[in-house]
Parts: C-alpha cells; structure tokens; sequence
C-alpha cells in the first residue's frame, strides 16, 4: 500500500494477544480446574472448548447487549463443564481471575511502542477487559506511557461492534483515516476495518488459544506483520515523507 506522508496520527492496538500475553491465564486456570476435579480431559480441549464458546458469547454481546468479559468467561465456563462431563460451578472463574496480575507484556511490546511514539506517533491501548484488569496489564510497563487507555466498559459496547472502535477515535480526537489498527485477534481487525480504519493482522504464535482462521466473508487486512517490530518499520516508511 503506497501511502507516504504523516500518517498515521496514531496506532490503535488491541491490548490482550496482541500487546499483552492473555493465554497463560487460561491455560493455568485449566490446569488448576483440571486437577481440582480429577478430569483426564486434555488441557488443549479444556482450552480449546472454553476459548470457543467465550468468542461466540463474546460476539453476541457486541451486537444484542453489552456484558462484561469475565461474566462471558464465566458463562463459557459453564458450558464447557456440562459437555466435558465435568462436575464444576461458574465460581470457578476465580482461578481465571487470580491469574489476571500475572499477564505479562509479549518480548515485544515494550521497545517496539517506545519505538513508535518516538516517532512522533500517539499510541492508543483499548481492551475488551474489564478497567481494573487493563490497568493491571498497563502498569506492567517501566518506562513507556500510551497516550490513551481505554476499555470496552468505559464506552459500553464491546468489540467488534463499528460504533466501540469510533468511540475511542471520537475521544481522541482523531477521524478512522489518521489510524493504524494493530490487533491479533482476526475478529478484531475486521471490526476496526468495518469502522474505516486502515488495519495491520498481527500473526503472533506465542499467546494463542487456538487456530484462527478467516471466514469466507472476512476482509483481506490491509498489512500482515509478524511482530510489533513490523509495525515499526511501516511507520518509519509512511512517516519518512513527511
């Protein structure tokens, strides 16, 4: 994509998988619940079963009405224990709760946002989670500051819902053609896109729950990129011609 000047104003990211390592948290509580209940059920399907029915929950509540993601963690939860045959309750989401201070930032992440904002690039983080754990996962950072935090929560609409995506650019100020969107998740970058924003598919191996494929359907992201390092050097091209 020839595109030269000052853009972007900004680089819109996805928080967990995408700056932050959110899978270990599932894959500990699976173990911790695995082992509570004496199952010989596979961790993988454990996760894979509970991970899959969180995204469709997930989907729903961005279109019918908005839940919080550990209520939709929760609820999966349930419903992976009654076709797994496993004797658990939905208060076992605290084992999945406790984990949430122990998410810690991919190799990446750190040098990589320093890196761009010293290019004179703003860096917005927007998460599905709830405020307390987004600030939990933030303060992980020792010497760099976003410039924008915010949370699905905060705005009352959750991803991939168009109109969560344009609240954060309304309260920066910003228009859908000033940004880069940076996300792992595919979902999330055909949200982003759906709402005009130019996107970059983080193809992250470390983090992931599962296989994720595109639908039929899906958008073509406009860029593909391995690390967040990638999106460094499309800034330094886009930004060098101004």
């Amino acid at each position: 994509m020839a595109i030269v000047g000052r853009w972007p104003r900004a680089i819109f990211y996805d928080s967990k998988t995408t700056l932050f390592n959110w899978a270990g948290s599932w894959r500990g509580a699976a173990a911790e619940i695995l082992k509570k209940y004496g199952s010989t059920v596979p961790e993988q399907e454990f996760v894979e079963t509970w991970v899959k029915h969180f995204e469709g929950l997930h989907r729903r509540a961005a279109f019918y009405r908005y839940a919080q993601v550990t209520d939709l963690v929760r609820e999966a939860l349930v419903t992976t224990y009654r076709l797994l045959n496993i004797p658990g309750s939905g208060d076992d989401v605290e084992h999945f709760l406790a984990l949430q201070e122990k998410v810690e930032l991919f190799d990446d992440t750190e040098d990589a946002l320093t890196n761009q904002q010293n290019l004179g690039v703003k860096i917005l983080i927007y998460s599905d989670v709830e405020t307390k754990y987004l600030d939990m996962y933030v303060a992980k950072f020792k010497r760099f500051k976003p410039d924008f935090v915010g949370t699905t929560e905060q705005a009352g609409v959750a991803k991939p819902n168009p109109r969560t995506y344009r609240w954060v650019l309304q309260r920066n100020g910003l228009e859908p053609r000033d940004v880069l969107y940076c996300a792992a998740p595919i979902f999330d970058v055909q949200g982003a896109m759906s709402a005009g924003m130019i996107a970059a598919w983080l193809r992250r191996p470390q983090g992931r729950l599962s296989g994720e494929t595109h639908s039929p359907g899906d958008l073509a992201a406009d860029f593909e990129v391995e690390s967040l390092h990638d999106v460094t050097r499309i800034i330094e091209r886009t930004r060098g011609g101004g």
